[in-house]
């Protein structure tokens, strides 16, 4: 008889969420799982970055691992093997502060002091290309870029309609899957759930669907952009606020209830300090473009898709806000840790929406003016937790310095062409 396996899965900063798979006898109340603390300095590509918790000095501990038996899954697709969440934790079992896990969940938790309840729905644009040895060697899927296409939808409808049975299997709701304006470029949306659920089962798609590509021989990115004369991806999160289990994000009569025009209120005038972690990287910011619905100011607007904020307000059970500055590219658990804090920043100070004369406020264009907003913030430590604040700060440091190290040890073929030829 095949022995049970475990995939455990934690969640980082950049990938959404790493792991080992073990035997599933050793997850079952465990005495002795660990994960190295280096998990929090890892980039993208895996450089290294020293952080106050883990570092050369002190040897990049280990800490424990605590599995949320609320998120062990069966993988069907993988016979003899579940999959589970879990979350560090230190020697007295207290939570790693680190984790964006971690963050989330204190965030829920002091919503919940206000008897309130964030309910979150994540959609993700993302390209499909056919694999190949090589970045630039991958071919996009299909032959057209038709947005709302039903003849690229046909064509990826086998992958489309695996991916959606898998994660159902897996409690996970697609409510839909469709073809973006752009070369091998798609969209699932997925159901909305309370703030942590919602934030667990996406990663946990963006995963499943790297992995279902990888078996067909395709390849899966949730680049921002990838094409510099095309759309980027988008990564918009919905969200609502319940109490004793129902919407009240509308007043019941086409307007926002107050809870929800202070929640939009602190979404507006928290964004500026939370752009790096709606944006993480680099070529987070080459997504920015107001043509391309993506904006450069913390606007909102009622079903206004040009708006950083658009506001739905056409059903009472469904009223939410669509927060659309996040690129597909950040993880779930920082998106709705950068939303949930500006949303509570703005309940907590009784903060109003800003007079329509007056001119909004300006978001960072690149990671370096946006990680600087994030150091200074005066609200964000206390929200997120100084710990988790100074860590990831470290990470998008590093990431700004690699790439300007990149820039000025490399000769771009713009300069070829303008100096060499001419010069």
């Amino acid at each position: 008889m095949p022995v049970a396996m475990t995939q455990l899965e934690v969640p980082d900063y950049d990938l959404g969420i790493r792991g080992k798979l073990v035997r599933s006898e050793k997850t079952v109340n465990p005495t002795s799982l660990s994960f190295c603390t280096i998990l929090y300095g890892l980039s993208v590509a895996d450089e290294v970055t020293d952080t106050p918790v883990s570092n050369a000095a002190n040897g990049y501990p280990d800490a424990l691992l605590v599995p949320d038996e609320s998120t062990r899954v069966e993988l069907p697709w993988r016979p003899g093997t579940d999959a589970v969440i879990a979350d560090m934790v230190a020697a007295d079992g207290t939570p790693i502060e680190m984790s964006p896990r971690h963050c989330l969940r204190a965030l829920v938790d002091r919503y919940a002091e206000h008897g309130l309840e964030p309910v979150l729905g994540f959609e993700y644009e993302f390209w499909l290309f056919q694999d190949g040895p090589a970045a630039d060697a991958r071919r996009p899927l299909g032959s057209t870029e038709s947005a709302y296409s039903l003849s690229r939808v046909a064509q990826s409808h086998s992958l489309a309609a695996e991916f959606i049975d898998r994660m159902h299997a897996v409690g996970v709701e697609i409510e839909m899957f469709h073809t973006e304006l752009g070369p091998g470029f798609f969209e699932f949306t997925m159901a909305p759930a309370p703030a942590c659920q919602a934030a667990d089962s996406a990663v946990r798609a963006r995963q499943y669907l790297r992995d279902l590509c990888a078996e067909r021989g395709l390849h899966a990115s949730f680049m921002a952009k990838p094409y510099g004369d095309k759309s980027g991806a988008g990564g918009h999160v919905h969200s609502s606020l319940n109490r004793d289990g129902v919407n009240v994000f509308s007043d019941g009569h086409g307007a926002l209830s107050g809870d929800a025009t202070r929640y939009l209120a602190g979404l507006l005038a928290g964004m500026a300090d939370t752009t790096a972690l709606f944006n993480p990287y680099v070529n987070s910011y080459k997504r920015i473009d107001p043509e391309m619905f993506t904006p450069t100011a913390a606007t909102y607007g009622y079903d206004d898709r040009g708006a950083a904020c658009r506001v739905i307000l056409n059903d009472t059970k469904s009223a939410r806000v669509e927060h659309r500055r996040p690129g597909a590219d950040t993880s779930p658990y920082l998106a709705a840790s950068a939303l949930l804090a500006a949303g509570l920043h703005g309940l907590e100070n009784d903060l109003g929406l800003p007079p329509g004369d007056e001119e909004p406020v300006s978001l960072p264009g690149d990671l370096t003016t946006a990680l600087e907003a994030f150091e200074h913030s005066p609200w964000l430590p206390d929200l997120l937790g100084k710990a988790f604040c100074t860590s990831f700060a470290a990470t998008r440091r590093a990431e700004a310095d690699r790439y300007a190290q990149w820039l000025r040890t490399n000769i771009t073929s713009w300069e070829l062409t303008r100096h060499l030829e001419h010069q």
